[in-house]
């Protein structure tokens, strides 16, 4: 029972509080014997409809050790988009070493939004010299008519699954997840009832505004929408007129052929606040969203108020960021290169971005007129010196290093983060 109870929670920590409305289906084996070895589990979806920021599926796996507790941070497809073929199988893919410690490795299909799938054919595969073994899961191809050996989770009552002989990989049956009936539920990022849309700068930025007082403007990470700030919206909009603002050719935000840069993304953010006439708004940034507040507020200092930035950089080096970090994107963008992604696919540009970008001089930041609160990880992926570099050279400036934390303390922390970011923003009042 431990062992299941721990599945229930990696799902409702990766899936359902990452992106919202959202199930998986899943399947764990013993993997002591595999210790150590490199590992790739394989799985065919057929989209019945189009792929969406907010309609998708992807594989996952995690790690559990032998009390069912889980080891290090669940792996999963970064971009569904990367492997999706429209009106064809998309062969989606995903790779890693099994853990030392684990006992077992869960194997699931994590899927999103109103979207219709079949899926089939989910083979896990081990790495044996330069030969490459299948590890036997129960009924991987959907032809045994029951889904006992599947667990599923958050399952809505409106989605429907089946086994199904109308589309099949191999075989005579895969599985069908029909969601057509799901009632979307209206989150932060995803509220058609709120969401708006923008033209500038050649793009349509998309944005939602909550509440009445004083404006704060959500400036999300990379590869990510506004509805990241999901645990802070709440608090937020209580006390503040929330602004979320979904950057260039993220969330639900377009793009064009423009070369992506920290610095049009901040004159992005600069023309929508004139075209919403609010000026001095206080800006709660993240990561990339970090970054693009530090542009702004040295190039437009009367838009910006107060300044309060969650692991952010001025450039990228190894005085900057862990070595693990950068190789883990260099390997993303080879394999993206290995699968023949082009190179202006958003996902490969926005990588790209992360190795190549921001290019700011510290010295620069004694241009920032806003009261800023410099935040990160004690384990960030932003090094503490990189950190602490960022609010010497800011004027007025405070620093805070989250104990034990690291990148995702707005996801991990919240409430320690809401207090630390809504105290300096009250103060002064």
């Amino acid at each position: 029972m431990k062992y299941f109870h721990s599945l229930i929670i990696f799902f409702s920590l990766l899936y359902l509080e990452s992106y919202g409305q959202e199930f998986a289906i899943y399947q764990a084996i013993n993997v002591e014997k595999l210790h150590g070895k490199s590992y790739t589990l394989e799985g065919k979806i057929f989209y019945q409809d189009k792929i969406t920021s907010s309609s998708w599926a992807v594989l996952g796996t995690v790690f559990l050790d032998n009390n069912g507790k889980q080891l290090k941070a669940p792996l999963y497809n970064d971009n569904a988009g990367d492997y999706y073929k429209k009106d064809d199988w998309s062969p989606y893919e995903l790779s890693g070493k099994i853990d030392k410690n684990a006992k077992y490795l869960a194997v699931s299909i994590a899927v999103a939004g109103s979207g219709s799938y079949y899926l089939d054919e989910i083979k896990l595969f081990v790495k044996e010299g330069k030969e490459k073994i299948e590890v036997p899961l129960k009924n991987s191809g959907f032809e045994n008519d029951s889904l006992i050996n599947w667990q599923f989770y958050n399952v809505s009552q409106q989605t429907k699954l089946s086994v199904s002989k109308d589309k099949v990989f191999s075989g005579k049956q895969s599985l069908f997840i029909d969601n057509s009936a799901l009632q979307i539920v209206s989150t932060l990022g995803n509220n058609a009832a709120t969401g708006k849309f923008m033209d500038v700068n050649g793009v349509k930025l998309y944005y939602e505004i909550y509440g009445k007082g004083e404006p704060v403007l959500l400036l999300h990470g990379n590869n990510s929408s506004m509805g990241s700030f999901h645990n802070q919206f709440d608090s937020l909009s209580k006390k503040y007129m929330v602004i979320g603002l979904d950057s260039r050719g993220q969330g639900k935000s377009s793009s064009d052929s423009t070369k992506l840069s920290y610095e049009l993304m901040a004159e992005d953010v600069n023309v929508f606040l004139s075209q919403i006439k609010v000026k001095n708004v206080n800006i709660l940034g993240w990561s990339d969203g970090g970054n693009i507040a530090l542009i702004l507020a040295m190039q437009h200092p009367d838009k910006v108020g107060k300044l309060a930035i969650m692991g952010t950089v001025l450039y990228n080096n190894e005085t900057s960021v862990t070595a693990e970090t950068n190789k883990i994107i260099r390997m993303q963008v080879k394999d993206m290169e290995k699968k023949g992604v082009p190179k202006n696919n958003m996902d490969y540009r926005l990588k790209m971005l992360l190795l190549t970008e921001p290019n700011i001089d510290p010295n620069a930041l004694n241009k920032i007129l806003s009261p800023t609160l410099v935040m990160a990880g004690q384990f960030d992926v932003v090094k503490e010196k990189h950190t602490r570099l960022i609010a010497e050279k800011i004027p007025n400036s405070k620093l805070v290093i989250f104990k034990g934390a690291d990148h995702e303390a707005t996801e991990k922390i919240p409430q320690l983060f809401n207090q630390t970011v809504f105290t300096f923003f009250d103060q002064g009042k």
